[in-house]
């Protein structure tokens, strides 16, 4: 039986081939995108999970305002170095502690030297201290954990870097100068280990390891302070949760002891709900609660969301378009109930065909899938793969799961409808009582041009507030501004300052691509305000052609500029006074108050995006006439023909840094760049929303086909009583156009709350437009009536007595 089954499913595949890859393609796309979502998902699941022994892995996060971007308090997971040791001697539950420092993104890596070659910067290399290995287990091919970090100078690389720099994996002792800023000297590192990269991505990605000695020791001095990730190792079977609350009352006393020498009231500072805070995070959270940002869970559910529509697009596609074919399977029905079939035996039949149908749409989303996963790992950020993905049993079985959630969804119900005709009624060739359920395949068609019309009006909205973004007055002159990765010094600057073309060098703590937030508590008039504080140097100002409101900017013709002279931002002088130049506020250094002097202010400059609004802040040039670890050397040209004099600064640049190649940007790139995830979700949106539209128009003209056969009899009759065929057009698309202008109705109110919540995400966005809703009803309307026409005038210009012959 089942044989026979599956020679009756091939049969209607070739009989019915245009239907058959209607059906199958469109569930393919369906398919394709939401396995995309899977494996996008098994990947960022499948974070730090390439070892048992992970499970006892915590990081510390910190409660502080350091490095964060709005100057507010967050759980941060740049915690202060000397916790390290305090919670060596104080916990014994914890069984190894590492200091780690961060992988910051302005650095784009270190510069690498081996005797008889070029020097290369390389990523992501990480500075540690002994313990690294203690905490986290890795695969060493060449070396061992032991003693891989035992002597400062020590470096551990993975295999790929190891290949990349020697050519081959066998480097044991070895050496290699590691130069981590362009002044410095350099120090020759040991090559101790060599480890294969994890099965599964890491929150601790490094491609080299090393032990420089820095992080051996904490910073002397009550008030200097280094801060850097702790990652901790707890003994088998802790409690955790009393665990913390230990952790909790050892942090506390280890600040009030530092504050107490300090000369600093616990109680001033933490009071009004502030409290200080010290906590586990298991390391297997870590990726997925990110301080700062919003996590990938929330970032994906949108995309979550439409690839699960997609799906169910797709598979309400393929129900409309398999009982569209009821008519011609009507009478192999009958037949066969006649002959004594059941119900049962023909609902398995249909279920087989539509399994049958379901697995070669699976096996071409597989090809789909290795066709476009390329531009998604690109779109993405990420290096996703189908057959060499560490985890394929796994995903296979979840392939399997979607096989048999798509047959039942896609095939149930058309299996059930067909296997339900009477057959007395079709085999007289009489439909209209042997075929029901045309309710429910309205409402499907409904439900996927609500999807459509969604997304349609989506796409309008987000290429207003993209546009809107792009045009938007950033608050200083982008172009012909790039940023070279290094901190200033004069020499460099001066020999940059005589090449032709070159108009400004400066540097500065926040430019776009770049910032570092200062909080800097001022107090005006017997009143605290809290302020962020930005250093630059006497011509920041001028190259970022930041626009002046009131007063002046710093000028080297003012010696007290480089003393107590600030100059604010709008947001900063809205705090202060409508008009604050001249006026004088204070700053407690640590020993006394010092006295500051405004002199102007600025139009407020984007330098984070747009999901924030801009700090008040304030701007100092300082003493030395530079910040010494700003990484930020800006160069303002007069052209726009600029090759010619990056050629020569990079000229200048080896002159002096033969050792470290030189690495800059343009701001033009930064904006770009800030853009691009809003532009790389609009892209996938239209995608979709033609994806999503081309499956509602099969499925509209699936049940145009459906309704015109169901209405054969009575189209007939209208034309032999004289019904001309735009009438009959006219007549079939009125109950269609219902449908579409239904649809729209609904998708309104859950457009506008879906766009609504995304707008949201904007500290600058536009309002609510009205036109992307009326453009997108006019699309589907459009779009609609032209496909139901072609089925509809098709019937119509049928002869009527090959209709009405039987009778």
């Amino acid at each position: 039986m089942f044989k026979l089954n599956l020679k009756i499913a091939w049969r209607n595949l070739f009989k019915n081939k245009i239907y058959a890859a209607i059906n199958i393609g469109g569930l393919a796309l369906g398919l394709t995108a939401f396995v995309l979502m899977l494996l996008y998902i098994n990947h960022e699941e499948s974070y730090d999970s390439w070892s048992p022994d992970l499970k006892n892995v915590y990081q510390l996060r910190e409660k502080h305002d350091q490095f964060t971007p709005d100057n507010k308090e967050h759980w941060n997971e740049l915690a202060n170095s000397k916790i390290a040791a305090l919670l060596r001697e104080k916990m014994p539950q914890i069984q190894a502690i590492t200091k780690v420092s961060p992988n910051w993104d302005f650095v784009k890596g270190y510069s690498i030297k081996i005797a008889g070659a070029d020097p290369i910067v390389v990523s992501k290399m990480t500075d540690s201290d002994s313990s690294f290995f203690k905490v986290f287990k890795y695969n060493f091919i060449h070396g061992n954990a032991e003693s891989a970090l035992n002597k400062p100078k020590s470096i551990v690389l993975k295999r790929d870097l190891a290949l990349k720099l020697f050519g081959t994996e066998k480097v044991l002792g070895k050496t290699l100068k590691v130069m981590m800023w362009t002044s410095d000297p350099g120090q020759d590192l040991t090559i101790t280990g060599v480890v294969t990269d994890p099965s599964t991505p890491q929150s601790v990605n490094f491609n080299a390891l090393m032990r420089t000695g820095e992080k051996d020791s904490d910073p002397k001095g009550i008030g200097n302070t280094n801060y850097c990730e702790l990652f901790a190792k707890l003994n088998e079977g802790q409690d955790t949760l009393a665990l913390s609350k230990t952790l909790q009352y050892v942090y506390v006393d280890f600040k009030k002891a530092l504050m107490s020498q300090q000369k600093i009231n616990f109680k001033d500072v933490y009071k009004n709900g502030k409290t200080a805070g010290l906590k586990f995070v298991s390391i297997k959270d870590v990726h997925s609660n990110p301080p700062f940002q919003i996590n990938w869970k929330e970032k994906l559910k949108p995309i979550i969301a439409i690839a699960i529509f997609l799906l169910l697009v797709s598979i309400i596609n393929f129900i409309n378009l398999a009982t569209a074919q009821s008519v011609q399977r009507a009478k192999e029905v009958g037949v066969k109930k006649v002959l004594g079939a059941y119900k049962k035996q023909l609902i398995t039949q249909f279920l087989l065909e539509s399994s049958f149908q379901t697995i070669i749409s699976l096996f071409l989303s597989v090809i789909l899938i290795e066709i476009v996963l390329p531009g998604f790992n690109t779109q993405f950020n990420v290096e996703l793969s189908f057959w060499h993905n560490p985890n394929l049993s796994s995903l296979i079985g979840q392939l399997f799961a979607v096989f048999i959630f798509v047959t039942l969804m896609a095939g149930f119900y058309p299996a059930y409808i067909l296997s339900n005709y009477k057959p007395v009624s079709v085999l007289k060739g009489n439909y209209e009582n042997g075929l029901s359920g045309l309710t429910l395949r309205n409402v499907l068609v409904v439900f996927q041009f609500v999807i459509s019309v969604t997304f349609i009006t989506a796409i309008g909205v987000m290429h207003k507030q993209t546009q809107y973004l792009n045009n938007k007055d950033l608050g200083f002159e982008r172009s012909n501004l790039i940023n070279i990765r290094t901190n200033y010094e004069d020499n460099l600057a001066n020999r940059i300052m005589k090449i032709p073309g070159v108009t400004y060098v400066a540097t500065t703590t926040q430019v776009m691509g770049n910032t570092f937030n200062v909080p800097e508590k001022i107090k005006y008039k017997g009143n605290d305000i809290n302020l962020n504080t930005v250093s630059v140097t006497m011509d920041a100002l001028p190259a970022l052609g930041v626009r002046i409101i009131l007063g002046r900017i710093f000028s080297r013709d003012y010696k007290q500029d480089t003393v107590n002279a600030v100059v604010l931002n709008e947001a900063a002088a809205k705090l202060i006074s409508k008009n604050p130049i001249g006026e004088k506020y204070e700053v407690f250094n640590g020993s006394k108050n010092v006295s500051f002097q405004i002199i102007g202010v600025i139009k407020n400059y984007h330098n984070e995006g747009f999901n924030n609004q801009v700090l008040p802040t304030l701007y100092k040039v300082t003493n030395l006439g530079g910040a010494a670890t700003t990484n930020n050397l800006l160069v303002r040209f007069n052209t726009s023909a600029n090759s010619d004099i990056i050629k020569k600064i990079k000229k200048e640049w080896s002159i002096l840094y033969p050792n470290y190649p030189m690495d800059y940007t343009s701001l033009d790139d930064e904006f770009t760049k800030i853009l691009d995830e809003n532009s790389r979700f609009m892209n996938m949106i239209i995608l979709f929303s033609i994806i999503s539209v081309s499956l509602s128009l099969l499925g509209l003209f699936a049940l145009s086909t459906f309704v015109a056969k169901r209405r054969t009899k009575e189209i007939a009759v209208r034309k032999v009583l004289g019904a001309s065929n735009l009438q009959i057009v006219n007549m079939l698309n009125k109950s269609f156009l219902i449908l579409v202008i239904s649809a729209n109705l609904i998708s309104w109110p859950i457009a506008y709350i879906i766009i609504k919540k995304w707008l949201d995400g904007f500290a600058y966005r536009i309002e609510m437009p009205f036109f992307p809703f009326i453009m997108a009803t006019l699309i589907s309307i459009v779009i609609a009536v032209l496909t139901v026409s072609i089925q509809a005038r098709k019937a119509a210009v049928t002869d009527p007595v090959n209709a009405l012959k039987y009778e």
